[in-house]
């Protein structure tokens, strides 16, 4: 264990995260639903072997192309997002939700991938709302579900606001006395924000859960390192 891991576990924030791309290309997370790395045309006959039929690719619109021999073998949808906490993901939500359902309704065998360039952030939280969206889970309660099966998974701070607001969406803003948000949670215990919850929580109540600018009332500009997920 390094120098800085043993600071980080004695102060309470050895959460483990690991961002480890060269593991397994793309993971099962749930029912018919994988998460992964950004397909090469060679990949094509795996994704067959494994079963995939549709595919949702997440990446910037200039890497459109890149992706376009997918649409030759499988049902294809492309979202244009760059990994960034500015990033409107929420707003493609709907698209994947339908795109989800109509392979779901084509064949009881359908398979999903849905991927960006790593499969840690944007793929991660596309998949993440599936799930909140399908088996009514929390936003951390589904993180935690997806990351069980593909540990590397971090969506960004951005996105996991987005999600935060899904779930009061999905679920209702509902808290029980002392109970803190997915989101103060997710800042806390998956990218290492050394803060209590407790503050978390109140600086997210206080800007509407958009999590940087949360962060940003806390440290100002001067946001530790140690924070995951924060790209700009």
């Amino acid at each position: 264990m390094s120098l800085g891991d043993r600071l980080l576990k004695l102060v309470g924030l050895d959460f483990d995260f690991a961002a480890d791309v060269g593991r397994a290309p793309w993971n099962e997370v749930a029912g018919q639903l994988y998460v992964g790395a950004r397909p090469r045309v060679e990949d094509t006959e795996p994704l067959r072997e494994v079963g995939i039929t549709h595919v949702v690719s997440c990446l910037p619109e200039a890497r459109r192309a890149d992706c376009r021999f997918l649409a030759a073998s499988f049902e294809w949808l492309f979202v244009p997002a760059r990994d960034e906490v500015s990033q409107d993901l929420a707003g493609s939500f709907p698209a994947v939700f339908r795109f989800a359902e109509q392979a779901r309704k084509s064949s009881r065998a359908a398979r999903l991938l849905i991927h960006c360039e790593a499969g840690v952030s944007r793929s991660a939280a596309l998949a993440i709302a599936l799930v909140m969206k399908t088996q009514r889970r929390s936003f951390l309660d589904a993180f935690l579900h997806v990351r069980h099966r593909r540990p590397e998974i971090l969506p960004n701070i951005g996105f996991a606001s987005q999600l935060q607001h899904l779930e009061y969406e999905l679920l209702g803003r509902v808290h029980r006395a002392g109970e803190v948000s997915s989101l103060a949670r997710y800042l806390r215990q998956a990218c290492n924000a050394p803060v209590e919850t407790t503050l978390l929580q109140d600086a997210l109540e206080r800007n509407d859960y958009d999590a940087p600018r949360a962060i940003r009332s806390i440290f100002g500009d001067d946001i530790p390192r140690v924070i995951q997920g924060v790209r700009s």
